[in-house]
């Protein structure tokens, strides 16, 4: 029995065609959906991996930072007189000892500075990804959880809020108190500097008065109270009445919530020493607290503090009362100056130096090993980059550490992003 065959007709073969161009399409179409899946599901994954390795090596950063605190504490501090005085902080050097773990040219610069091949050493250097420590010590900056606690008459109490009067007071800032918040109210110097202690003061009495806490926080939509509680960050200060990004832009690297009332004198910073000169000048009339003296006076003792430091307060006042001889005698130990030059160094002005009262040695410390560390680790893994903050208090007794019977010091602070 022969086959039929029976040719198609114009009209079918044009449907044929069709199906099969929309069968292609769709199978294209399908394809590219998962081939665009998978690309999406192996950045994710790579993302996630390179996001897990940045956090453990910004942990590593920290960890490292806190084993140069360690040896700063256990092997400096008690030998500091083996160094004729020199305030050695191995944290200042913290980028160029921890290049090693990185591997590549920091190991073998280290290396080199023992004398060891950096090959040679196992454990050294990254597979994979980066990672920068910086240290900094916030012992030099006013604490404003001294205002905390159930006696606002305390000595720290008072001190602070003399500090703070002082940091405050330069007309520079007269701008910062001339403008309605957004509440429609205006801040002067003094409301500010009661919000802040009344913030931190625990009880409903104004500082400085006898009339009720009314700062008028319940006002608006997300009204809150004053917490009459220690300060848990600096960024809650941002919360008080009258601070806002301009008062937090000039004033808060000079401010800290952690260690203790008596900032250290060779970490204080420029404005922090007008303010501790201006609280406790022996005479208030004193014509070197003229404004332009007295910012180039701070910047002096500044300079003197980076020079030498200052192993006890007397230093300070020397550097306060003769700022430019003690500036010429620092340079000459720094092998700065030229022989035979009685002028400034550093191209510094002639400045008026200022007689301090013996009540400042109340008000700071000198001398004595650092307390706070801010550490922040920044880790980069492929596309991924991760940032730790934290923030180290020595002088911690926790109870994790007491178990583990590893000593004082913990974290008080603790950001990752």
């Amino acid at each position: 029995m022969g086959v039929i065959r029976r040719r198609l007709s114009q009209n079918e073969q044009g449907v044929a065609l069709v199906a099969v161009i929309v069968m292609v399409a769709v199978i294209g179409a399908l394809s590219a959906d998962f081939a665009f899946g998978v690309r999406v599901d192996y950045a994710a994954a790579s993302n996630a991996r390179d996001e897990l390795r940045a956090h453990y090596l910004n942990r590593s950063a920290i960890n490292l930072g806190r084993l140069l605190l360690r040896i700063q504490t256990q092997l400096i501090e008690p030998n500091r007189q083996l160094l004729g005085g020199f305030d050695l902080q191995l944290p200042d050097y913290a980028s160029t000892l921890l290049a090693a773990f990185q591997g590549g040219e920091g190991a073998e610069l280290l290396g080199g500075l023992f004398g060891v091949a950096a090959g040679d050493i196992r454990g050294l250097g990254l597979g994979t990804g980066e990672f920068e420590l910086q240290m900094q010590s916030l012992d030099g900056r006013l604490n404003l959880n001294c205002a905390g606690g159930p006696n606002p008459g305390a000595p720290a109490v008072l001190r602070l809020a003399a500090g703070l009067a002082a940091l405050l007071a330069p007309r520079r800032y007269d701008h910062l108190f001339e403008h309605l918040d957004s509440k429609g109210q205006y801040n002067d110097r003094l409301t500010v500097l009661r919000a802040i202690i009344d913030w931190a003061d625990q009880d409903q009495q104004l500082f400085g008065g006898s009339a009720a806490e009314d700062y008028r926080y319940e006002e608006g939509k997300d009204g809150y109270h004053t917490k009459n509680q220690y300060f848990d960050t600096l960024e809650e200060l941002r919360l008080v009445r009258g601070v806002d990004e301009d008062f937090m832009t000039a004033f808060a690297e000079q401010l800290t919530v952690y260690g203790g009332c008596r900032p250290n004198a060779a970490l204080m910073g420029m404005p922090t020493i007008m303010a501790l000169i201006a609280q406790y000048a022996a005479v208030p009339t004193d014509p070197g607290l003229e404004y332009r003296n007295l910012a180039l006076l701070a910047r002096y003792v500044y300079e003197i503090g980076q020079l030498r430091g200052f192993s006890k307060v007397k230093d300070l006042i020397d550097a306060v009362e003769d700022p430019m001889g003690q500036l010429s005698l620092g340079s000459a130990i720094a092998g700065l100056l030229t022989q035979g030059k009685s002028e400034p160094p550093a191209g510094l002005p002639p400045v008026t130096g200022v007689k301090l009262s013996p009540k400042v040695e109340e008000a700071i410390v000198a001398g004595q090993p650092r307390r706070v560390w801010r550490l922040v680790a920044q880790a980069t893994v492929g596309r991924v980059q991760k940032r730790l903050t934290t923030v180290w208090d020595q002088g911690l007794i926790s109870m994790q550490a007491g178990r583990a019977n590893s000593g004082p010091g913990g974290f008080v602070y603790w950001r990752e992003e």
